[in-house]
Protein backbone atom coordinates (compact mmCIF):
# COMPACT_ATOMS: atom_id res chain seq x y z
CA UNK A 1 0.00 0.00 0.00
CA UNK A 2 1.71 3.16 -1.13
CA UNK A 3 1.28 6.34 1.36
CA UNK A 4 1.71 9.86 0.03
CA UNK A 5 2.91 12.99 2.40
CA UNK A 6 2.87 16.70 1.42
CA UNK A 7 6.31 18.21 1.18
CA UNK A 8 5.79 21.74 3.09
CA UNK A 9 9.21 23.04 0.97
CA UNK A 10 8.32 21.73 -2.22
CA UNK A 11 6.14 23.54 -4.89
CA UNK A 12 5.35 20.41 -6.05
CA UNK A 13 1.88 18.38 -5.01
CA UNK A 14 2.61 15.20 -2.55
CA UNK A 15 5.22 13.17 -2.86
CA UNK A 16 5.92 9.29 -2.29
CA UNK A 17 7.36 7.63 0.78
CA UNK A 18 10.00 6.09 0.31
CA UNK A 19 11.24 2.43 1.04
CA UNK A 20 7.04 1.40 1.85
CA UNK A 21 7.38 -1.49 -0.42
CA UNK A 22 10.41 -2.78 1.00
CA UNK A 23 9.53 -2.67 4.85
CA UNK A 24 6.45 -4.29 3.15
CA UNK A 25 8.79 -6.93 1.88
CA UNK A 26 11.37 -7.42 5.28
CA UNK A 27 8.18 -8.02 7.09
CA UNK A 28 7.09 -10.79 4.37
CA UNK A 29 10.55 -12.26 4.53
CA UNK A 30 10.78 -12.18 8.05
CA UNK A 31 6.98 -13.57 8.76
CA UNK A 32 7.56 -16.70 6.19
CA UNK A 33 11.34 -17.18 7.71
CA UNK A 34 9.92 -17.71 11.12
CA UNK A 35 7.15 -19.30 9.80
CA UNK A 36 9.46 -22.20 7.98
CA UNK A 37 12.06 -22.08 11.20
CA UNK A 38 8.75 -23.48 13.49
CA UNK A 39 7.57 -25.83 11.06
CA UNK A 40 11.12 -27.35 10.96
CA UNK A 41 10.91 -27.44 14.62
CA UNK A 42 7.10 -28.95 14.69
CA UNK A 43 8.66 -31.69 12.20
CA UNK A 44 11.73 -32.73 14.04
CA UNK A 45 9.09 -33.37 17.56
CA UNK A 46 7.29 -35.14 14.95
CA UNK A 47 10.21 -37.34 13.48
CA UNK A 48 11.59 -38.58 16.88
CA UNK A 49 7.72 -39.01 18.49
CA UNK A 50 7.36 -41.39 14.80
CA UNK A 51 10.49 -43.30 16.11
CA UNK A 52 9.85 -43.09 19.64
CA UNK A 53 6.39 -45.11 19.29
CA UNK A 54 6.70 -46.87 15.26
CA UNK A 55 7.29 -50.00 17.58
CA UNK A 56 4.15 -50.62 18.48
CA UNK A 57 2.53 -50.93 15.19
CA UNK A 58 5.78 -52.38 13.44
CA UNK A 59 5.50 -56.19 12.41
CA UNK A 60 7.45 -58.93 13.65
CA UNK A 61 10.99 -59.71 12.13
CA UNK A 62 10.72 -63.01 10.01
CA UNK A 63 6.57 -62.82 9.48
CA UNK A 64 4.62 -62.75 6.31
CA UNK A 65 3.86 -59.53 7.68
CA UNK A 66 7.36 -58.29 7.19
CA UNK A 67 8.83 -59.43 4.11
CA UNK A 68 12.93 -58.47 2.92
CA UNK A 69 13.52 -54.88 3.83
CA UNK A 70 10.41 -54.33 5.74
CA UNK A 71 11.08 -52.36 9.14
CA UNK A 72 10.45 -54.77 11.83
CA UNK A 73 10.69 -55.50 15.36
CA UNK A 74 13.33 -58.77 16.27
CA UNK A 75 12.75 -60.45 19.59
CA UNK A 76 15.91 -61.64 21.85
CA UNK A 77 15.88 -63.20 24.89
CA UNK A 78 18.22 -61.89 28.04
CA UNK A 79 18.45 -63.13 31.48
CA UNK A 80 18.26 -60.53 34.50
CA UNK A 81 21.73 -60.55 35.98
CA UNK A 82 21.13 -57.70 38.92
CA UNK A 83 17.88 -56.22 40.74
CA UNK A 84 17.78 -52.79 42.79
CA UNK A 85 15.92 -50.44 44.06
CA UNK A 86 16.61 -46.50 44.13
CA UNK A 87 14.11 -44.59 43.60
CA UNK A 88 12.73 -46.62 40.92
CA UNK A 89 12.44 -50.57 40.41
CA UNK A 90 15.73 -51.65 37.95
CA UNK A 91 16.87 -54.71 36.49
CA UNK A 92 19.46 -55.36 34.99
CA UNK A 93 19.56 -57.98 32.06
CA UNK A 94 22.59 -59.48 30.26
CA UNK A 95 21.62 -59.61 26.33
CA UNK A 96 22.84 -62.12 23.49
CA UNK A 97 24.46 -59.82 21.33
CA UNK A 98 25.33 -56.65 23.08
CA UNK A 99 26.54 -55.44 26.38
CA UNK A 100 23.64 -55.63 29.93
CA UNK A 101 21.34 -52.79 29.92
CA UNK A 102 19.76 -51.77 32.80
CA UNK A 103 15.43 -51.31 32.52
CA UNK A 104 13.13 -48.97 34.82
CA UNK A 105 9.99 -51.31 35.47
CA UNK A 106 7.21 -50.94 37.40
CA UNK A 107 6.69 -52.62 41.06
CA UNK A 108 4.87 -55.72 39.98
CA UNK A 109 6.67 -56.55 37.07
CA UNK A 110 10.08 -56.16 39.40
CA UNK A 111 8.82 -58.32 42.64
CA UNK A 112 7.50 -61.38 39.60
CA UNK A 113 11.43 -61.43 38.66
CA UNK A 114 14.57 -62.80 40.35
CA UNK A 115 18.27 -63.27 38.94
CA UNK A 116 18.42 -65.22 36.54
CA UNK A 117 14.75 -64.78 34.87
CA UNK A 118 14.75 -64.97 31.40
CA UNK A 119 13.01 -62.02 29.93
CA UNK A 120 12.14 -60.91 25.95
CA UNK A 121 13.46 -57.41 24.43
CA UNK A 122 11.96 -55.96 21.98
CA UNK A 123 14.22 -54.44 19.62
CA UNK A 124 13.54 -51.70 16.98
CA UNK A 125 16.35 -50.49 14.78
CA UNK A 126 19.04 -52.08 17.20
CA UNK A 127 17.72 -50.21 20.17
CA UNK A 128 15.36 -51.97 22.89
CA UNK A 129 11.93 -50.55 22.81
CA UNK A 130 10.30 -52.65 25.17
CA UNK A 131 11.12 -55.34 27.89
CA UNK A 132 8.47 -58.02 29.40
CA UNK A 133 7.95 -60.83 30.86
CA UNK A 134 5.03 -63.53 32.13
CA UNK A 135 2.97 -60.75 31.14
CA UNK A 136 4.26 -57.56 32.23
CA UNK A 137 6.24 -54.96 30.44
CA UNK A 138 8.16 -51.89 30.54
CA UNK A 139 8.88 -49.73 27.92
CA UNK A 140 12.29 -48.12 26.76
CA UNK A 141 11.59 -45.02 25.99
CA UNK A 142 13.88 -42.68 23.50
CA UNK A 143 16.08 -40.23 25.66
CA UNK A 144 13.99 -37.26 24.66
CA UNK A 145 16.24 -34.67 26.62
CA UNK A 146 18.47 -33.49 23.12
CA UNK A 147 15.75 -33.52 20.09
CA UNK A 148 13.43 -31.66 22.86
CA UNK A 149 16.05 -28.61 22.88
CA UNK A 150 16.56 -28.70 19.33
CA UNK A 151 12.75 -28.50 18.92
CA UNK A 152 12.41 -25.80 21.58
CA UNK A 153 15.29 -23.58 20.25
CA UNK A 154 13.56 -23.92 16.15
CA UNK A 155 10.50 -23.37 17.23
CA UNK A 156 11.08 -20.32 19.71
CA UNK A 157 13.29 -18.57 17.28
CA UNK A 158 10.75 -19.63 15.01
CA UNK A 159 8.12 -17.36 16.87
CA UNK A 160 10.49 -14.21 17.42
CA UNK A 161 10.89 -13.92 13.88
CA UNK A 162 7.15 -14.59 13.07
CA UNK A 163 6.15 -11.96 15.80
CA UNK A 164 8.47 -9.12 14.77
CA UNK A 165 7.21 -9.75 11.12
CA UNK A 166 3.54 -9.26 12.12
CA UNK A 167 4.66 -6.84 14.23
CA UNK A 168 7.54 -4.72 12.62
CA UNK A 169 5.26 -1.52 11.55
CA UNK A 170 4.11 -1.33 14.92
CA UNK A 171 5.75 1.16 17.45
CA UNK A 172 4.00 0.32 20.15
CA UNK A 173 4.86 -3.84 20.75
CA UNK A 174 8.42 -3.29 22.38
CA UNK A 175 9.89 -6.63 22.34
CA UNK A 176 7.15 -8.46 21.89
CA UNK A 177 8.69 -10.86 19.63
CA UNK A 178 11.50 -11.57 22.68
CA UNK A 179 8.56 -12.14 24.74
CA UNK A 180 6.88 -14.68 22.42
CA UNK A 181 10.37 -16.97 22.22
CA UNK A 182 11.15 -16.64 25.96
CA UNK A 183 7.53 -17.99 26.72
CA UNK A 184 7.22 -21.03 23.82
CA UNK A 185 10.87 -21.97 24.12
CA UNK A 186 10.56 -23.43 27.58
CA UNK A 187 7.18 -24.74 27.26
CA UNK A 188 8.38 -26.39 23.73
CA UNK A 189 10.87 -27.93 25.92
CA UNK A 190 8.78 -29.32 28.65
CA UNK A 191 5.75 -30.28 26.33
CA UNK A 192 8.06 -32.31 23.62
CA UNK A 193 9.49 -33.82 26.13
CA UNK A 194 6.43 -35.01 28.12
CA UNK A 195 4.50 -35.62 24.57
CA UNK A 196 7.28 -37.45 22.15
CA UNK A 197 7.18 -41.12 24.22
CA UNK A 198 3.28 -41.17 24.33
CA UNK A 199 1.20 -43.17 21.62
CA UNK A 200 -1.82 -40.74 21.56
CA UNK A 201 -3.58 -40.26 18.33
CA UNK A 202 -1.95 -37.63 15.92
CA UNK A 203 -4.38 -34.68 16.31
CA UNK A 204 -3.47 -34.58 20.39
CA UNK A 205 0.05 -35.37 19.43
CA UNK A 206 0.51 -32.42 17.39
CA UNK A 207 -2.68 -30.30 17.60
CA UNK A 208 -1.81 -29.83 21.38
CA UNK A 209 1.34 -27.84 21.23
CA UNK A 210 0.09 -26.29 17.76
CA UNK A 211 -3.04 -24.93 19.74
CA UNK A 212 -0.78 -23.73 22.63
CA UNK A 213 1.78 -21.93 19.79
CA UNK A 214 -0.75 -20.12 17.80
CA UNK A 215 -2.03 -18.81 21.31
CA UNK A 216 1.22 -17.15 22.56
CA UNK A 217 1.63 -16.27 18.97
CA UNK A 218 -1.94 -14.28 18.60
CA UNK A 219 -1.14 -12.76 22.49
CA UNK A 220 1.89 -11.43 21.26
CA UNK A 221 0.73 -9.55 18.27
CA UNK A 222 -2.92 -8.16 19.59
CA UNK A 223 -2.07 -7.72 23.21
CA UNK A 224 1.79 -6.90 24.07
Amino acid sequence: METWQRDPGASGGPRRTAGSPGRLLAQGLLVLAGLATAAFGFGLYLDTHDEAVAHHTAPACGTTAAPPGTDCVRSESGRVTARKTDGAYLLTVARETAPAQTFEVDQDFYQSTAIGADVELRLWHGRVAEVSYHGHSAENPVGTRLPSLGVAALVAAGSALTVRGLTRSRRDTGDAHLGAAVVIGPCAYIGSTFLIPWQWPLVLVLGIPLLGWLAVITAAVTLL
